[in-house]
């Protein structure tokens, strides 16, 4: 089957040695690439790309010193657009509900701050924080979508992050990035 999903996203760091660490040694995920580009009105960028283990890659590019970037900014793209820490998110796929608590447990066990199981019906996820204050989520897909998951309508009461949740609080601190702190 030819391929048509995303090859890459490319996101920022500013500290690479940290994202390196995170997303090796927390997540698993071997480098694919690395690379040094001087731009050429001068400074550096450190370019690096990792496996997601089905053939696509995430890319972070860390500027150092180069003129025009600023050497502090956000890296989390919400807190950027002013807005709750929860709305851009990467989800990646996992192929059961046993692999989902595995990678729980494995997160967790590595000292990352990781939501319960969350379901949404159709879906089972979990939600953590990458060293950058990027929101990511590992979900599988429970069932088929039909038709009427096309339909628009309010599912507020079903959903585990807005909806009668008990460890809503809790969850809310790791998705709005406060949790640890």
């Amino acid at each position: 089957m030819k391929r048509t999903g995303v090859h890459h996203l490319g996101l920022v760091s500013l500290d690479i040695d940290r994202t390196i660490d995170f997303y090796t040694n927390k997540m698993g995920w071997k480098i694919a690439w690395c690379d040094l580009m001087t731009p050429r009105q001068g400074g550096l960028i450190k370019h690096v790309f990792f496996d997601t283990g089905d053939g696509s890659y995430i890319s972070f590019m860390c500027p150092q010193k180069v003129p025009g970037v600023p050497a502090e900014f956000s890296t989390d793209m919400n807190s950027a657009q002013h807005l709750p820490n929860y709305f851009y998110h990467f989800a990646f796929w996992v192929d059961s509900v046993e692999e989902l608590e595995r990678k729980r447990a494995q997160l967790l066990e590595k000292g990352v701050a990781v939501t319960g199981v969350a379901d949404h019906e159709w879906a089972k996820s979990i939600y953590f924080r990458d060293p950058n204050g990027m929101l990511l989520e590992y979900c599988v897909t429970m069932r088929e979508l039909g038709e009427e998951d096309k339909v628009m309508r309010d599912r507020s009461a079903t959903n585990v992050m807005f909806g009668d949740n008990p460890q809503q609080g809790e969850w809310f601190k790791i998705l709005d990035g406060t949790a640890g702190k």
